[in-house]
């Protein structure tokens, strides 16, 4: 519930953000510094983000929430940071992760995944045919760690344009699922700001919902079993290979 303090804050903030001025910004900020952190945490989520406007390159905040468990429910680009709740969620994987992702052109998602390999981390990817032909995909940036190399397998639909693999969901520790329609790609996290751009303008809307829900687990496992098991000669999976990167040019004779 919200407190007669922040009642009065939050149109303030609106209206600090309208005029652009970095003065209203500040006093906003001041104000925000000053409240009780348990008032703060009876905040709605849309007031979850920075108080002052983002300078150039600047990412959103993400949720003042502590990992895993703060980060339950919907979330929402660019108005959060949804790089930043990927990275923590992976930061805190202990035995295993599944993951099915369509595209994947983020590095520091791709550092995370290294790090949790080197630990021990158990990490299952399954990957779209289209999109590993991507110029900037990771799957090689994954696989050349000697050390994470052992820890993760990633296998690749053998699909065409038509029958692509879209989901982009993963389960960590048999316990906190991750949906949406976030790709792991900086517009698609919230995260194109990193290089320079305009914050909100040049990035995806996207959604990101992470659930501890039992049923909600359950049908994921099924389902990435399923897919993850594809067999045959002509429909099954494929192991990701170097050759499976962005096709050459072909050379004019």
């Amino acid at each position: 519930m919200e407190t007669p303090l922040s009642l009065i804050i939050i149109p303030l903030r609106r209206w600090a953000r309208q005029v652009r001025r970095p003065q209203s910004a500040l006093l906003v900020g001041v104000l925000l510094a000053l409240l009780p952190p348990h008032l703060a945490e009876g905040w709605p989520r849309r007031e979850w983000t920075a108080s002052r406007p983002l300078s150039r390159g600047e990412c959103p905040a993400p949720p003042r929430r502590s990992f895993p468990l703060g980060f339950l429910g919907e979330h929402y680009s660019p108005e959060e940071n949804l790089e930043a709740i990927d990275v923590g969620m992976i930061d805190h994987a202990r035995r295993k992760i599944d993951i099915a992702m369509y595209a994947f052109t983020d590095r520091r998602i791709a550092e995370a995944l290294i790090r949790a390999a080197g630990r021990g981390v158990r990490i299952r990817i399954y990957r779209d045919r289209t999109q590993v032909r991507d110029r900037g995909d990771k799957t090689r940036r994954l696989l050349s760690s000697s050390s994470a190399r052992a820890n993760i397998t990633v296998l690749v639909k053998h699909n065409s344009y038509r029958n692509i693999m879209h989901l982009k969901a993963y389960l960590i520790d048999d316990t906190y699922l991750r949906t949406g329609s976030a790709n792991w790609s900086p517009p698609g996290e919230g995260a194109l700001c990193r290089r320079g751009r305009r914050t909100r303008w040049s990035q995806q809307d996207n959604n990101l919902f992470i659930t501890r829900n039992p049923h909600e687990i359950r049908q994921f496992e099924k389902t990435f079993d399923r897919i993850f098991s594809r067999s045959g000669t002509r429909r099954g999976n494929r192991p990701w290979t170097p050759a499976q990167g962005r096709p050459r040019p072909k050379r004019r004779d």
